[in-house]
């Protein structure tokens, strides 16, 4: 097991644990193994931290609908027709229920970022580099 792994292992064990802890109310689906696998047959090399995610917690609501994490979702089952055009290769994996979702550029080496009212996608940098980070920074970094 490589030090990354051992690390991205810890911040999700982490962030389930404040979940746990401070937002009882969530409402958390379990993640099937062989839905990770067909989205990795049409777009290979998901990010570690982001199976880990969805195979330890899983999906859904959390915080009585602050936040809802997706399983990958294809923008063209969000957005109208013309918007998700632009937005191919985009997988959607978050919401804030307030008009910006977070999503990876799977066709982009699988670049994080955010998709705002606008409907484009724009990368969050380096500060953010995945799913996990975004969670820890908004629901555990501050407990």
């Amino acid at each position: 097991m490589t030090p990354y792994y051992k690390s991205m292992q810890k911040s999700v064990t982490r962030l389930i644990e404040q979940l746990n802890q401070y937002q009882k109310d969530s409402s958390i689906l379990e993640v099937k193994e062989e839905w990770l696998a067909e989205i990795e047959n049409k777009y290979p090399r998901m990010p570690e931290d982001l199976k880990e995610l969805y195979l330890t917690l899983g999906y859904g609501s959390i915080a009585s609908s602050s936040y809802m994490i997706h399983i990958p979702t294809e923008p063209d089952e969000i957005y109208d027709e013309e918007t998700a055009k632009g937005l191919e290769g985009i997988l959607i994996v978050g919401d804030d229920f307030s008009g910006t979702c977070e999503a990876y550029n799977a066709k982009q080496g699988w670049l994080f970022g955010t998709i705002g009212s606008h409907g484009q996608f724009e990368e969050y940098g380096p500060e953010v580099p995945g799913l996990v980070h975004f969670l820890i920074d908004w629901f555990v970094e501050d407990k």
